[in-house]
């Protein structure tokens, strides 16, 4: 169950707000519950009950400001998407310091529709790496999130899983044309018979020597493009960047 946060004090907004994000959600799934606030202080107890995973939220407010209601979220370490929403575009420079995923600006209010429709489909494309899968093998049984796995090679009958932030690859029993089916929509792509890389850690694509190079743990690390794979490869890595960017 995703839960979602609305909070804005103007009663007019908020009410615009949850049907268009409302609207957006349904498009991918249905396991999602919003709850709107028009006080910041509702947000923060209903939160110690029950966190959420996505807060929308309005800078300016009184009582207590979307900074703070920020401050006290990213205080408590919760992972929570925090998408800010204002009037006054000269705030969004003192957003960052709460590691927002994105920000609405209101006006004009011509561009509110699109760029909410924009934010939400980078928020779901960007969830998808934060499910977690388990891998297992004789020797550990690990718990990683989509988000932390660098790329995977086939090696004979098994398939290493480089993580991002540890050493060595987790090792396991599988089909890499079946990892590719299961896994392609979480942001991976095919670049080899003997590779499928995360999207998200690929630094550039060089298709006239056939390479693909990923960051792995600050390490730009060459892995071989298979020449059947260019072109797909390429298509996929500029989506990603547009969609991302």
């Amino acid at each position: 169950m995703i839960r979602i946060a609305i909070c804005d004090d103007d009663e007019y907004t908020l009410d615009i707000l949850k049907a268009k994000i409302d609207r957006e959600f349904a498009k991918y799934t249905d396991d999602y519950i919003i709850k709107c606030y028009s006080n910041g202080m509702l947000l923060l107890d209903d939160n110690r009950h029950t966190a959420f995973d996505i807060l929308f939220l309005d800078i300016d407010m009184p009582k207590i400001g979307g900074f703070e209601i920020a401050q006290q979220f990213r205080d408590s370490f919760l992972q929570c998407f925090i998408i800010f929403i204002t009037s006054h575009s000269n705030l969004v420079y003192r957003s960052f310091d709460f590691q927002p995923f994105n920000f609405i600006p209101k006006d004009p209010p011509d561009d509110f529709n699109s760029t909410v429709v924009s934010v939400i489909d980078k928020l779901m494309e960007h969830m998808k790496q934060h499910k977690k899968i388990v891998l297992e093998n004789d020797e550990e049984t690990a718990v990683v999130y989509y988000h932390n796995i660098v790329y995977i090679e086939s090696c004979k009958h098994y398939l290493k899983y480089y993580i991002q932030n540890r050493e060595m690859p987790i090792v396991k029993r599988g089909s890499m044309n079946e990892t590719e089916s299961e896994i392609s929509s979480y942001g991976f792509v095919r670049i080899h018979r003997g590779y499928i890389v995360n999207l998200r850690y690929i630094k550039s694509v060089d298709k006239k020597i056939g390479k693909v190079y990923v960051n792995y743990n600050g390490i730009r690390k060459p892995l071989t493009m298979g020449a059947s794979y260019k072109e797909a490869v390429d298509k996929r890595f500029t989506l990603y960047l547009r969609d991302t960017l």
